[in-house]
């Protein structure tokens, strides 16, 4: 933060003493190793299909692959991107890879077989957390049903009289207090 205020103030006082060393995070230095964020994103994503092994061998092979910039939000996003693209795509995995995925689903079906409690206040707080965004989706606004929404649609059913404590009050009055 210091060398960006150093920069800002070099610059309005005219200051030719400019600190060259400062990058901004999503700026890349240029040098004989240059990499675009997608071809790390790319490279990332295809280090972890193909590898035979997980443990160290992969790890090393990340690092080496990030080495130059370190493991920045902005690699993290292109990485993610990248393989939400090639799991898309029908990318093939590798054995260990294919084995890990298997094995974590066995895990996570075992787990909610053991534990129904949890699951079921996991996906409570799903719905807590995506619910302002479903009741705007249906058209339940801050200031009303909206035109043409399914909530406008489900209020002229009740041909101006909606009841004291409906379903349909009860998400308006969501609409109008929840955002997200």
């Amino acid at each position: 933060m210091a060398s960006v205020l150093k920069a800002i103030f070099d610059c309005l006082s005219g200051s030719n003493d400019v600190d060259t060393n400062y990058v901004h995070e999503k700026q890349v230095v240029l040098s004989p190793n240059y990499h675009s964020a997608d071809t790390i994103g790319a490279d990332l994503v295809n280090a972890i299909l193909t590898a035979e092994k997980c443990g160290k061998e992969l790890q090393t092979k990340l690092d080496e692959i990030v080495s130059e910039y370190g493991w920045k939000e902005w690699i993290a996003e292109k990485f993610l991107a990248s393989l939400e693209q090639a799991v898309k795509a029908g990318a093939k995995m590798a054995q260990t890879m294919k084995e890990a995925f298997e094995r974590a689903i066995k895990e996570a079906a075992d787990f909610a077989k053991e534990h129904p409690a949890y699951v079921t206040l996991i996906a409570l707080g799903i719905l807590v957390a995506f619910a302002p965004v479903a009741i705007e989706a249906l058209g339940f606004a801050e200031l009303g049903p909206v035109e043409g929404s399914f909530a406008a649609a489900w209020q002229a059913r009740y041909a101006g009289y909606v009841p004291k404590g409906s379903l349909f009050s009860y998400f308006q009055r969501l609409g109008m207090k929840w955002h997200y």
